[in-house]
């Protein structure tokens, strides 16, 4: 017979009996995060500029509303992490039009504000976005 008969009378009989069948299993959201290429050059132009910035201020935790949007909790620990996480708000189609750096240089609504210099951030930002 075929295999999707046994299943479905497997399912039904399970059903009968309270049981349930098994659903997938759950993913963590560090799991969910797609690895960098380039941690290197995230460590030595992104991170830098973001802890420079204080970013991490409000990304770091402290504002669940903040950190929710980009989660720089990791930035100095686990670098890799951090570097997946940030790698979330940028637009690979359109680099200079990600929200990591749209947001902070006022292009993009941004409760944190701006940064002092947005060509000095947009640069460092991008040298590592560009090796992604």
């Amino acid at each position: 017979m075929q295999r999707w008969f046994f299943t479905m009378i497997a399912t039904l009989v399970l059903a009968a009996c309270g049981a349930s069948t098994p659903g997938p299993a759950p993913v963590s959201a560090a799991a969910s995060l797609t690895a960098c290429k380039s941690v290197a050059s995230f460590t030595a132009s992104a991170a830098p500029q973001l802890q420079k910035e204080v970013c991490a201020s409000c990304h770091g935790g402290t504002a669940s509303a903040a950190t929710a949007a980009l989660d720089l909790t990791n930035i100095g620990k686990d670098n890799a992490t951090a570097c997946s996480q940030a790698l979330r708000t940028v637009n690979l189609a359109n680099r200079s039009q990600s929200a990591l750096i749209q947001a902070v240089t006022g292009a993009q609504a941004h409760t944190g504000g701006r940064v002092p210099d947005p060509q000095a951030f947009t640069d460092a930002l991008l040298a590592w976005i560009n090796n992604e």
